[in-house]
C-alpha cells in the first residue's frame, strides 16, 4: 500500500489556497471599481459577475473530469502561472490607460476559467492529505484562510491600493498568484493515481458520470438544490453591491473594500462557530440555520440606511456563508467515492457558481429598472426559498455514518 503523504502537504495546500484567495480578493475590489469608474449603469457593472460565472457553465464539468485524470497539484500550480500572465497583462493595460470595460471583462473571464480547474482540484486533493475524521476541521481552516485573505485582507488592501493607483491592486494580485503557484508545486504528489489511458473514455462521458452520480444521491442532490438558490442570491447581491455602496450608502471606493472585509470577519467568526454548532445542532439544522440567517441578513442589508447597519448585515451574512460552505464541502467529500470526487465537485460548481451569470443579469436588470435595494431584496427571497427545500432534506448524519462503515 502506498504510504500517505506527509502532513506538511496540507500546509502547502493551505498556503496555495490563501495565496489564490488573496489574488481573488484584490480583484474583487479592483475590477468592480475599475468598471464603476467608467460607468454607473448597474446592468453594465453586473456583466462582471456574468464574465466571472460563465466559465463554470462552459468548462466546469470538463474541469472536474480533467482533474480526475491528471495530477491535481500539477493542475493547480500550472493554472496559477497561466493566471499570472492574465493579471500581468491587465495591469499593463491599466497602467497604459487602455483597460476598457470589454478588456476588463475578458480578463475576469480568463481568471475565472483557471479557477474552474483549481476549485475542482483542491477539494479533491484534500482527502489524500488528511485523515477522514479530520476533514471537517481541515475544510474549516481552508475556508477560514481563504476568507481571511480573499474577503478581508484582499478587498481592504485592494481598496487602499486602488486609492493610490488603479494598477496597484492588479500588480499585487500577480504577486499573490505567484505565491499560490509556488506553494501548490510543493504539495506532495497525490496517492490517487490517474486512470491509465486505455481505461479512459471521452471527457464528456467521464464528466457525465459525476453528474449522474450526483443526481442519483438524494442527500447531495438536495444540498445541490440549496446551493443553487444560495449562489443565485449571492450572484444578485454581488452584481449590485458596488453601486449600492457608492450611490445608496454614499461611501467612497475604499468603503466598498471595507464592507467586503467586514463580511470576511463574519466568515472567520463563522469558521470558529461551525464545529460547535455542528456538534450541538447536527448537520441538517446547521444547513437550515445558515440559509435562514442568509435570508434575514441580506434582507436587512437591502433596508439598511447607514454603512454601520449595512456592515452588521454583511457580518451576519459572512457567518451564514461560512457555515454553509464548510458543511456542504465536508458532506460532499464524505459521501463521494474518491475517484469521482473531482467530477462531483465540478458538478456542484457548475450548478452553484454557474448560476451566477443568470443571477447577476437579473440583479443588474432589476437595479436598472428600479433600484439596488429591490435587487438585494430579491436575493433575500432566494435564500428564503432555499429554506423551504432544506426542510425536506434527508438526515445527513445518518448517511455519513453509513458511508464510513462501507
Amino acid at each position: 500500500m502506498t504510504a500517505p503523504p506527509p502532513r506538511r502537504g496540507y500546509g502547502w495546500l493551505l498556503g496555495s489556497t490563501v495565496g489564490a484567495a488573496m489574488g481573488d480578493g484584490l480583484s474583487m475590489t479592483a475590477l468592480p471599481l475599475l468598471i464603476a469608474s467608467q460607468t454607473r449603469d448597474p446592468l453594465v457593472v453586473s456583466l462582471l459577475q456574468v464574465a466571472s460565472g460563465l466559465p463554470w457553465l462552459l468548462f466546469g464539468l470538463a474541469a472536474g473530469a480533467l482533474v480526475d485524470r491528471w495530477d491535481r497539484r500539477t493542475v493547480m500550480w500550472r493554472t496559477d502561472l497561466a493566471r499570472v500572465g492574465v493579471a500581468l497583462a491587465l495591469g499593463l493595460l491599466v497602467v497604459l490607460d487602455r483597460a476598457s470595460v470589454a478588456l476588463i471583462l475578458v480578463a475576469a473571464f480568463l481568471l475565472a476559467s483557471g479557477a474552474t480547474l483549481i476549485r475542482s482540484a483542491a477539494p479533491a486533493l484534500l482527502p489524500t492529505l488528511v485523515e477522514r475524521e479530520d476533514l471537517a476541521a481541515a475544510n474549516g481552516r481552508l475556508h477560514a484562510g481563504a476568507m481571511l485573505s480573499g474577503s478581508f485582507a484582499g478587498p481592504s488592501l485592494g481598496g487602499a491600493l486602488y486609492a493610490t493607483s488603479a494598477a496597484s491592486p492588479v500588480i499585487a494580485q500577480t504577486l499573490s498568484l505567484i505565491f499560490s503557484a509556488l506553494c501548490a508545486a510543493r504539495i506532495p504528489k497525490t496517492t490517487t493515481a490517474p486512470s491509465p489511458p486505455r481505461d479512459r473514455r471521452s471527457i464528456r462521458q467521464e464528466a457525465a458520470d459525476g453528474v449522474r452520480w450526483l443526481a442519483s444521491h438524494r442527500a447531495l442532490r438536495s444540498i445541490a438544490t440549496g446551493t443553487v438558490l444560495l449562489s443565485a442570491a449571492t450572484g444578485v447581491l454581488l452584481a449590485v453591491l458596488v453601486i449600492h455602496t457608492l450611490d445608496f450608502l454614499r461611501l467612497p471606493p475604499t468603503g466598498y473594500g471595507i464592507l467586503i472585509s467586514v463580511y470576511a470577519i463574519g466568515s472567520v467568526a463563522g469558521s470558529l462557530l461551525t464545529s460547535r454548532l455542528h456538534r450541538s445542532l447536527g448537520t441538517n439544522r446547521c444547513l437550515l440555520a445558515s440559509a435562514l440567517l442568509g435570508a434575514v441578513t441580506i434582507g436587512a442589508l437591502a433596508l439598511a440606511p447607514t454603512p454601520i447597519l449595512a456592515g452588521c448585515a454583511l457580518f451576519g451574512l459572512g457567518v451564514a456563508t461560512m457555515l454553509w460552505n464548510t458543511l456542504a464541502v465536508t458532506i460532499r467529500q464524505e459521501l463521494t467515492p474518491r475517484h469521482l470526487l473531482g467530477r462531483v465537485t465540478s458538478a456542484f460548481n457548475l450548478v452553484g457558481i454557474g448560476v451566477s451569470p443568470i443571477a447577476a443579469l437579473l440583479g443588474g436588470l432589476i437595479a436598472s429598472l428600479a433600484n439596488t435595494s429591490l435587487a438585494i431584496g430579491v436575493a433575500s427571497l432566494l435564500c428564503a426559498i432555499a429554506c423551504v427545500f432544506l426542510w425536506r432534506l434527508p438526515e445527513i448524519d445518518q448517511a455519513i455514518a453509513a458511508a464510513r462503515k462501507d
